[in-house]
């Protein structure tokens, strides 16, 4: 088996090809083009079905994977975060990063990443574009304010500026710059409703995100979220698992009878750790009381709220794994015997990773 380390950028990749012995067989840089890749593939030495590659998710790497696919090859992607030999070199090259990928994989030391399939990641993108306008949105309001406290305008001449009286008050005025800004909100305010038809079309062909939608407190977006972001939940063998992939587990130095549990480790992706946080946030005693009653026995023990918040969410996701696994909507007896990663609850951190 020969392997293919390819170090891929935005405009250009560099490709080198070892064989059993690290030795370099051949090595081309290319633009990062599918004509390019066409191209490279009829002048490699080797059938490309005896070839395995190695190659980081960063520019143009799905369409490059899905082109290599198609022409036989074994696809191996590797996980940014431990794939440490290659930020660390004191002689950086694209070819040397190449060739660093190749011998990793072949010398069976290559921490390797999952690759979701097509529709995931484009429900990935709906829901990731859905959030970035969200927060555009927020910013846009909160620079509103702002200006509005900076000249004295606020609650003295159009009181809150983002109520209907404050903004009436604006519309009629002659403040031009809050007047944009207002013509701003109406803007995205129109988009994120085109973002939340899809949202709302999308989740009736889902089976799995009308499944979790029956956990209190779980909407449309945040069910979305956790299937977009988690992806196959039945790639995961244990919800503790899934818990370490959400970043949600503290994390452990331990040397000997020593053992040091820090702040949560805030791997994976922050949009699910945000989505959970805040489903977490809007459990309440008469929705959900033996979920609430989770956070209260933490409380009682000295826990504070938000890092029992933080407790709760991580509970959430073991309990969605547990229904999505089974088939089986949420109800409080059936569900929530579920267990949860066994860690010390006080040394949970507070941020979401956002």
């Amino acid at each position: 088996m020969y392997t293919l380390g390819i170090d891929v950028h935005k405009h250009t990749s560099t490709a080198v090809l070892i064989d059993d012995a690290h030795e370099s067989l051949f090595e081309q840089t290319i633009r990062s083009h599918p004509k390019d890749f066409n191209r490279l593939l009829k002048e490699l030495p080797v059938p490309p079905v005896t070839i395995q590659v190695a190659l980081e998710p960063v520019g143009p790497w799905r369409w490059i994977t899905t082109l290599l696919e198609e022409s036989g090859m074994e696809i191996h992607i590797a996980n940014p975060r431990k794939v440490r030999l290659i930020a660390e070199s004191k002689q950086k090259t694209d070819s040397n990063d190449a060739h660093m990928l190749a011998r990793l994989l072949q010398s069976g030391y290559f921490p390797e990443a999952r690759k979701v399939p097509d529709d995931v990641y484009q429900l990935r993108l709906l829901l990731r574009e859905r959030q970035h306008v969200v927060r555009m949105r927020v910013s846009t309001i909160n620079r509103m304010h702002g200006i509005a406290t900076t000249q004295g305008l606020y609650k003295i001449a159009y009181g809150n500026p983002n109520t209907k009286v404050g903004k009436a008050s604006i519309m009629e005025g002659n403040n031009s710059v809050l007047q944009e800004l207002h013509i701003l909100i109406e803007e995205l305010d129109k988009r994120i409703v085109v973002f939340d038809n899809a949202c709302a079309e999308t989740v009736k062909t889902l089976p799995t995100a009308q499944l979790l939608m029956t956990i209190p407190s779980v909407g449309v977006i945040t069910a979305l979220t956790v299937l977009a972001e988690v992806g196959n939940f039945s790639d995961f063998s244990h919800p503790k698992k899934l818990a370490a992939f959400a970043g949600l587990v503290p994390k452990q130095r331990s040397s000997g009878k020593v053992v040091r549990n820090g702040s949560i480790t805030h791997q994976g992706s922050p949009m699910l750790r945000t989505a959970l946080v805040e489903c977490a946030m809007r459990i309440h005693q008469k929705g959900a009381p033996e979920l609430y009653s989770f956070v209260a026995r933490l409380k009682e023990n000295g826990i504070g709220a938000k890092k029992a918040r933080v407790a709760l969410a991580r509970k959430l996701l073991c309990i969605m794994w547990s229904m999505v696994i089974n088939n089986q909507e949420y109800h409080p007896q059936s569900v929530l015997p579920v267990s949860v990663c066994n860690t010390t609850m006080s040394n949970l951190d507070t941020r979401t990773g956002t």
